[in-house]
């Protein structure tokens, strides 16, 4: 990625996170970013590409696959509350990122990446849970147990949120 276009999504991040997808304007992000808006067509097309290309830079959080890939000890307990800190801890890093969530309701789902659940931390956790299963020590179904295991610390970490304000 070059420097003009991690200037772009830096400002691009922030000024979605302070005023909504629909209130941003193109021109406002390319002057944050001081390139020309023009500049900010060629790397990034149009606005929509540009938001989904920002949450996907900002998302990536390869501590929480570090976590799920190579510190989980098989204990179920102890794994848990591993995956759910270090989830919380990757919330927290990326608040801007749920911001952007709460203050761009006004976005189609089918086009907003932040309404889509991370479908790689569900595959790594389906994963371990099959894992799991397989030794017979748990029961039901790996997908929905990551499903509900995601929903649960994501509705943890907005309340804490909402409690903060």
């Amino acid at each position: 990625m070059t420097d003009t276009e991690e200037k772009i999504l830096a400002a691009s991040i922030q000024l979605f996170a302070q005023k909504g997808f629909d209130r941003v304007t193109t021109k406002e992000i390319a002057q944050r970013a001081g390139v020309s808006e023009m500049t900010l067509f060629r790397h990034f097309h149009n606005k929509l590409n540009l938001f989904k290309c920002a949450y996907a830079r900002y998302n990536n959080t390869p501590e929480f696959k570090s976590v799920l890939r190579n510190k989980l000890q098989g204990d179920i307990a102890q794994d848990l509350l591993t995956i759910s800190r270090c989830y919380q801890e990757a919330l927290i890093k990326n608040q801007k990122l749920i911001l952007l969530q709460l203050r761009n309701g006004e976005m189609a789902a089918e086009n907003n990446p932040l309404s889509k659940l991370p479908d790689e931390l569900i595959k790594l956790l389906t994963d371990y849970f099959t894992k799991l299963k397989g030794l017979k020590k748990i029961k039901g179904d790996p997908l929905t147990l990551s499903i509900n295991l995601i929903a649960a610390n994501l509705g943890l970490f907005i309340m804490c949120m909402a409690c903060k304000t």
